[in-house]
């Protein structure tokens, strides 16, 4: 483990230097070693910078843990840090505009072709039928439990009479429409929470809002999200976002079709403090919006599929349902839309609550198989893994 000092000098030494695009190295011929020489560089900055992260991410568990996990303590010192706050900005900025960019199917190009599906080629509609008919089909089978209960053993039951499939489609479509009125008619309002540089306003499609706790650009608004109010707004999809302004402590409610947890939820120390994120946006999300989260796992699919599948159910009784889903190299991405009718709050809400956990929560073991130091240059299936995770989220998650 690096100690504070020297991760902090090693941050601002780091932050002078311009990094080099690992996949436009020359390693054949004669510039072969020169190459390998360029990747064990490119290896060594980025688990620096990867280790600055991590490092902010274990400190604030260390102190959640031995403050009995009062959460809301130590995330206060932890906003009141401004110098951690602005190295782990500048640290995360660079893995994401210098390393991670370099693969064309990242996360953020994941979260663009979702939305522009959901919201613009149909995806929303069919999410609605789905639901209408499965409204349908519900009412349709406690019918026939009635029926069962008030005739005689010999009268035959009849789930649904060709009357009522016929008048099937006529009913989905009567229970859509006013959700169809809804639809996006032009930009797609966005809020990224933990945004760090807005990469969503180079496309044309959103109306995108950047927040986070320690902006890297100007382009972002600082704001905590954890502290973050709403408030009811007589138009909410008509609210001007360009009127917002640093910081940002409180928004309209439902004045956004989309918002983004990318990277942020493992952030956070607490299972709560994750439940009160996903909260915040079910409120900030317009009907049937879309919450899409990013976090990190290089493992195989089925490594941490328990933990997926408590997300779901979590995240699911607030009141969204899982859309889609996606296991990639060192992600999982994950769709969820508001529902128009939540589930109902559980008498043990914190059984749900505590069902979004990190795998670190659940030990004390603060480490990680990457390696902490230089390369050696003859290890060159270790560089060449590298230059593969490099691509998108290395080394982020510890390893547990």
């Amino acid at each position: 483990m690096v100690m504070e000092e020297e991760k902090h000098k090693l941050t601002d030494d780091l932050c002078q230097k311009q990094l080099v695009d690992p996949h436009h190295i020359l390693v054949d011929g004669r510039n072969s070693k020169q190459g390998d020489g360029q990747k064990q560089k490119n290896m060594n900055e980025h688990l620096q910078l990867a280790a600055i992260i991590k490092g902010v991410h274990r400190q604030l568990r260390r102190e959640y843990r031995a403050n009995a996990k009062e959460h809301e303590k130590v995330w206060q010192q932890h906003t009141e840090n401004e110098a951690c706050l602005e190295r782990y900005a500048k640290a995360m900025y660079r893995l994401a505009t210098e390393h991670w960019s370099v693969n064309p199917a990242t996360r953020i190009h994941w979260c663009r072709q979702v939305m522009l599906e959901y919201f613009l080629q149909g995806g929303r509609r069919i999410a609605l039928e789905k639901d209408a008919k499965r409204v349908y089909h519900e009412k349709l089978r406690r019918n026939h439990q009635m029926n069962d209960a008030d005739a005689s053993n010999t009268t035959p039951t009849v789930f649904a009479n060709d009357k009522s499939c016929d008048r099937l489609e006529a009913n989905v479509e009567s229970d859509i429409k006013p959700e169809i009125k809804q639809s996006v008619t032009g930009k797609i309002r966005l809020l990224d929470v933990g945004s760090c540089y807005n990469p969503f306003l180079e496309f044309e499609e959103f109306d995108a809002v950047g927040i986070d706790l320690s902006p890297a650009k100007q382009t972002v608004l600082k704001c905590d999200f954890l502290q973050l109010s709403t408030y009811e707004h007589p138009d909410p999809l008509n609210f001007d976002l360009h009127d917002l302004a640093s910081p940002v402590t409180r928004l309209p409610g439902q004045s956004f079709h989309a918002v983004i947890f990318s990277l942020l939820l493992e952030y956070l120390p607490s299972p709560a403090q994750r439940w009160q994120c996903c909260t915040t946006a079910h409120s900030l999300l317009s009907s049937s919006g879309l919450l899409l989260v990013i976090t990190p796992d290089s493992h195989s699919q089925h490594r941490n599929a328990p933990m997926m599948r408590s997300w779901r159910q979590a995240i699911e009784s607030i009141g969204f349902r899982r859309w889609k889903y996606q296991k990639q190299d060192h992600i999982h991405c994950i769709a969820f839309r508001k529902v128009c009718d939540p589930h109902p709050r559980p008498t043990g809400e914190d059984r749900f609550v505590d069902m979004l956990y990190i795998p670190q929560d659940l030990t004390d073991a603060c480490y990680d198989d990457t390696p902490s130091g230089p390369v050696g240059e003859d290890n060159e299936e270790k560089l060449n893994e590298f230059l593969s995770m490099a691509s998108e989220l290395p080394a982020l998650e510890d390893d547990v």
